[in-house]
């Protein structure tokens, strides 16, 4: 009897229905192609044993002048930095409050259930549910220790004044106390973890309408999204919805928080608010969407002596200035005029001193004291169609700092005229594409007095998400509202055949959460985006970019980072950092025992002279590689024997059902028989009996230390009659 070759066209395709589809492959999960012929995807393994607090929405990779790999890693509640196993809270502090605001602020109780359980009461501490804060400092009291009370806490709010935290210790007496010498550190509010819209509890602000009554404008919580870039061995990242840049000095002990860009010395006119920062190919930090840039003067109080020390100039003023170390001045009428000009104040002595750094010695005390304006660059109103970017000096470099736009400097801002809002830009051929909800346009560096130039590519284009894109080879892959795009030189659809299996089953509420990647060393672009009625993400779309094929699958990946610095790629799911393309387990963190990979995939139906007789399968032999599989349990050291599961189903009619039931619970008559085997490595041949008008094959694997690869089957199959 003949055999035949099951040859299938690679990639998937669900745009057309399983018998149309017939040839090629109609469905799979955690399966790619590699030369054309499926096989299973490769392993991951947990790279962290610290877990991260919150949804990871970003993870950015770089290298130290040392060579060291560092990660940040964002997530809706805190910022880490990652080395080697270890993950190192650097979320900034908002605010701090220290004696007498925090004079015995604990207070202990001994309810049954609740004995670890502080009330802590800070005037003002402006903290909401589920952000945190550090205490340190204080004593113990009611029976809870010093030591388990100077921690890191998540608080629980219950008014302006109040909120209690979960302790590790047992209250033996309801006591007051906790002494004077507590510092109380709070972390910038966290963000949330999905995107919130409706009238009800959940949605909105606390209080935005009257007690009792009903909302008539849905509020919209947007989900916490971080954008990270590098400067030198720094780490420079930003909020969204119109949120704060900040600023993280490496320390090879990582014992740094980040601060405000704004704080830095020298830092002048940092925009107050942004949606994504990051450094254009120039060199220039970019601000997309971004607070104006302002400037006032208020005049200051009256001087009565300038001195000088060095290059150290020492202000002292009849009554109290007012200012604070980072504030600028603009002093003039001074004698000599090397006091004069716009400064920074260094150090504030008192509250009738202030001294800033003049760039030579002088003469001292100043002839004349002139007189002095405090410069406001805050209060510039939020534009989210406003590109704004910070210096780059000839000489040394970036500034990225330096935001106030003046002849002498390259900082500056222009406006995007093509939609109503910028969602997101990346940057690719020594350009930064801009998207905005209707356009895209490209950002090139001119070199000239305007710096930069603005370039319409598209107005009729769009982007899903902030994250919804990727850079391979000098091309931009993005996912569009309803549609895949490419950027080659000009902007262009990508055909595809998943278009109603992701856009018809996609939670468009969601989208800010889609996180864009690449796999280069399998060709691969890829997506991970929410079902429709799932609120995080649990799915992925592939596109491999060198076949021109597409293919998809269920894994739960919120962040992702292609191999480079890293020897593998790293992702973020569920609290830990993941290897991937290393071995082939779902490697378990904090060393427990790998669990199976739940891989497969089936092709669409195929059948003989176009359905007109039934076919007989009588025998499949397999063509199946193991050979990266493993031979043993990577904890237990067990054998393990890698092998898969071949599945051959036959149907009359090509509308019988996958189950035996409909959507009502009435059994269906048409179901589809299905004759199944398992395969490893010294199995020669498989005899079925399968009698159908269409048949499809599957091959699938749920087994520890399985990676499998197939390759050209046999089947046994001949035209046996034309009735059923």
């Amino acid at each position: 009897m003949a055999l035949s070759k099951l040859k299938f066209r690679p990639g998937i395709n669900r745009d057309k229905t399983d018998l149309a589809q017939m040839g090629g492959w109609y469905d799979g999960n955690l399966v790619r192609f590699r030369e054309g012929y499926p096989e299973k995807f490769g392993g991951w393994q947990a790279e962290t044993f610290d877990r991260y607090v919150g949804e990871a929405v970003k993870l950015y990779v770089y290298s130290t002048n040392t060579g060291a790999e560092i990660a940040g890693l964002a997530t809706t509640k805190k910022i880490y930095v990652r080395a080697g196993t270890n993950l190192f809270d650097i979320t900034p502090i908002r605010a701090t409050f220290t004696s007498t605001a925090t004079d015995n602020c604990f207070t202990t109780n001994t309810t049954a259930g609740t004995e670890g359980q502080v009330l802590v009461t800070i005037v003002g501490h402006g903290a909401t549910t589920g952000d945190f804060v550090t205490f340190s400092g204080a004593v113990a009291v009611g029976g809870i220790t010093a030591v388990q009370l100077n921690q890191n806490f998540e608080i629980t709010r219950l008014t302006s004044d109040t909120f209690t935290i979960q302790t590790a210790g047992t209250a033996t007496s309801v006591a007051t106390g906790g002494g004077t010498g507590i510092t109380a550190a709070f972390e910038i509010n966290i963000g949330a973890d999905s995107s919130i819209a409706g009238y009800g509890w959940g949605a909105g602000t606390w209080g935005r309408g009257g007690w009792g009554s009903g909302a008539t404008v849905p509020a919209i919580v947007d989900v916490r999204l971080i954008f990270m870039d590098n400067f030198n061995n720094d780490l420079i990242f930003n909020l969204n919805n119109g949120g704060q840049i900040f600023f993280w000095e490496y320390d090879a002990a990582f014992s740094n928080r980040a601060v405000l860009l704004s704080s830095l010395p020298g830092a002048i006119a940092v925009p107050e608010a942004t949606e994504k920062t990051l450094f254009a190919p120039s060199g220039h930090l970019l601000c997309l969407g971004a607070s104006a840039y302002n400037q006032a003067s208020t005049a200051g109080a009256t001087i009565t002596s300038i001195t000088s020390t060095g290059t150290v100039a020492t202000v002292t003023t009849a009554t109290n200035h007012g200012l604070a170390v980072g504030d600028y001045v603009y002093l003039f009428n001074q004698t000599p005029t090397a006091y004069s000009g716009t400064y920074q104040i260094t150090a504030v002595p008192t509250t009738t001193t202030f001294t800033y750094s003049i760039v030579t010695t002088t003469t001292s005390p100043a002839g004349a004291a002139g007189s002095y304006q405090k410069i406001i660059y805050s209060g510039g109103v939020f534009d989210s169609m406003l590109i704004r970017w910070a210096d780059v000096n000839t000489d040394i470099g970036p500034l990225p700092e330096v935001w106030n736009p003046l002849l002498a400097n390259s900082a500056g801002f222009l406006f995007v005229k093509e939609g109503s809002r910028i969602v997101t830009a990346a940057n690719v051929r020594q350009e930064t594409l801009i998207w905005t909800d209707t356009s895209l346009s490209t950002l090139q560096f001119l070199g000239t007095a305007e710096v930069f130039g603005l370039q319409l590519l598209s107005s009729d284009t769009n982007i899903m998400g902030p994250n919804a894109y990727a850079n391979v080879n000098n091309n931009m892959y993005w996912m569009g509202t309803d549609n895949f795009f490419i950027y080659d030189g000009r902007v262009n659809v990508l055909k595809c055949p998943l278009l109603r299996y992701v856009f018809g089953d996609i939670n468009r509420e969601q989208a800010q959460l889609i996180y864009g990647g690449t796999n280069k060393e399998f060709n691969e672009v890829i997506w991970f985006y929410p079902s429709g009625e799932s609120t995080s993400i649990d799915r992925y779309v592939v596109y491999n970019y060198r076949d021109d094929i597409w293919y998809y699958g269920q894994l739960n990946r919120t962040t992702w980072v292609d191999a480079g610095i890293n020897s593998f790629p790293l992702a973020t799911s569920g609290g830990y950092i993941y290897s991937h393309e290393n071995g082939p387990n779902d490697g378990q963190p904090l060393g427990a025992a790998p669990l199976a990979i739940n891989s497969f995939i089936e092709s669409a139906f195929m059948d003989i002279a176009d359905g007109e007789f039934y076919m007989l399968t009588k025998r499949v032999i397999p063509d199946v590689d193991f050979t990266t599989s493993q031979i043993a349990d990577p904890v237990t050291g067990a054998p393990l024997v890698p092998q898969v599961d071949m599945s051959v189903a036959v149907t009359k009619f090509p509308g019988a059902a996958a189950s035996v039931t409909d959507v009502a619970g009435a059994t269906l008559t048409r179901d589809i028989v299905t004759s199944s085997s398992t395969i490893n490595q010294y199995t020669n041949q498989v005899f079925i009996r399968a009698r159908g008008r269409q048949m499809s094959f599957k091959i699938s694997s749920n087994t520890v230390g399985t990676q499998w690869q197939l390759g050209d089957s046999r089947v046994d199959a001949k035209p046996d009659g034309l009735r059923g």
